[in-house]
């Protein structure tokens, strides 16, 4: 590991962490929910899945950091590996579920989902251009060392947690809360087989040509928007139930801290008291009805 670069990645990558934890304390002192908080823990924990989806994806983090963490299959991780994951991982399906619980739509979904794949290529870059790590095999779609199809399949990772959050929010009150930790390292573990075993199982061939991973890049990529239009149906609203503020307004307001207000003409935004039991054998309530 360069120590150079090493150095520089930690830094860049250990900001989000400093900030949201900044932040989450704040909420915490102010008697506000730590979901922010159990959130990033979750993020911390799920890192137990690079060494493991590294060996399956053909990505080589380079050993002999200064500053290592944990060795899993014989793999030591530097210290930005679990930065990253904190804030991207598990801070980010944060604000998934800030940005679902003020309304989405299922076209905003896709938006989101290329906003999240922009901020991947900027996290990721640096550090292959810098020599931090590298990937190899017959990588598809890879134009400066970082092949793309990770980066379509790793924003899935914070949308997926935030969903997961979302429905299940009215039930983690209380100390239940902490029910949210596994859920973001089971996200990730769902995501990295679930999306992507099309590129697993091609680049673990020898030998295989760029033809046969190019093609398994697309059903990659194809798995990912099915996704996303699932996520469509589980979170998204009719345009009418969509609160008109910009992003920057949704963002500050996920960081505040404060409850998320209702929307008008909606059911009640996930983080009230859990509803009763439905009787056995009554109609379940359409969850896509509202997705448009």
């Amino acid at each position: 590991m360069p120590l150079t670069p090493e150095i520089i990645f930690t830094i860049f990558l250990g900001i989000p962490v400093a900030l949201l934890l900044t932040i989450g304390l704040r909420h915490l002192r102010a008697g506000k929910e730590p979901l922010l908080l159990v959130c990033l823990a979750g993020g911390l924990l799920a890192c137990v899945w690079e060494p493991i989806v590294d060996t399956m994806g053909l990505c080589y983090i380079k050993e002999g950091a200064e500053l290592s963490t944990y060795t899993i299959l014989d793999r030591t991780m530097p210290l930005f590996i679990p930065f990253v994951y904190t804030w991207y991982v598990g801070g980010l399906a944060y604000i998934a579920y800030r940005l679902y619980a003020a309304g989405i739509t299922a076209r905003g979904m896709f938006a989101l989902y290329l906003i999240d794949c922009g901020v991947n290529i900027w996290l990721e870059s640096p550090g292959v251009l810098l020599g931090a790590y590298e990937y190899y095999g017959s990588q598809p779609l890879d134009f400066w060392g970082l092949p793309l199809w990770w980066t379509l399949m790793n924003p899935l990772m914070p949308m997926i947690g935030g969903a997961l959050i979302y429905r299940l929010r009215p039930h983690l009150t209380g100390w239940r809360i902490l029910g949210v930790i596994p859920i973001i390292p089971m996200v990730d573990g769902i995501t990295n087989a679930g999306i992507g075993w099309p590129m697993w199982i091609t680049l673990n061939n020898e030998g295989i040509s760029l033809v046969w991973t190019h093609l398994a890049a697309l059903a990659t990529f194809l798995l990912a928007l099915y996704v996303v239009w699932m996520l469509g149906f589980l979170v998204g609203r009719p345009a009418e139930q969509v609160r008109r503020l910009t992003k920057l307004e949704l963002l500050r307001e996920a960081l505040s801290g404060d409850p998320p207000p209702p929307v008008p003409g909606s059911a009640p935004v996930p983080g009230a008291p859990a509803p009763g039991r439905v009787p056995v054998g009554a109609p379940a309530p359409a969850l896509g009805a509202a997705a448009s």
